[in-house]
């Protein structure tokens, strides 16, 4: 995939995310399980590993994951619950849209330069990057909403 496309790509989604958490901390969380569906949703991403032009050395795949993890600490410190009338809410939070701004603009910087010049290499190991935080992110979230329920 050619990397222009792939930024418009990227841009597009992280817009939707970006909106649709935007939403989420004004509507009522009706279960933990929504949670944790982000996870199911980029997960799809590994379907790249299909692709016969991707090369990636396993040591690649640990460095991806252990970026994510690091960069899931701040994202798990400033996502928390409110209840409010009876029901949970994220808590309305600027910081956590700042970091997660930030993630996407180091994302752009990286992409094509993230241990590889191949671009189907970068995008796979930047989706991983990516879906190693969300999923950290994403399963401490969910330890945080069921403390609060």
């Amino acid at each position: 995939m050619n990397a222009t496309i792939a930024t418009i790509i990227s841009i597009a989604i992280f817009i939707l995310i970006f909106n649709g958490l935007r939403r989420r901390m004004s509507v009522p969380i009706k279960s933990g399980v929504s949670l944790l569906l982000p996870i199911l949703y980029v997960s799809t991403s590994l379907f790249q590993l299909l692709d016969p032009k991707l090369h990636v050395v396993n040591s690649h795949y640990i460095y991806a994951f252990g970026i994510g993890i690091v960069l899931s600490i701040p994202l798990i410190m400033t996502t928390n619950f409110e209840k409010r009338s009876g029901e949970i809410f994220i808590q309305r939070n600027k910081t956590l849209f700042i970091i997660l701004i930030s993630f996407f603009v180091i994302r752009l910087i990286f992409h094509g330069h993230f241990l590889s010049n191949d671009v189907d290499t970068s995008n796979f190991l930047m989706n991983m990057v990516m879906l190693s935080y969300i999923t950290v992110w994403r399963m401490a979230s969910y330890r945080k909403y069921k403390a609060v329920k």
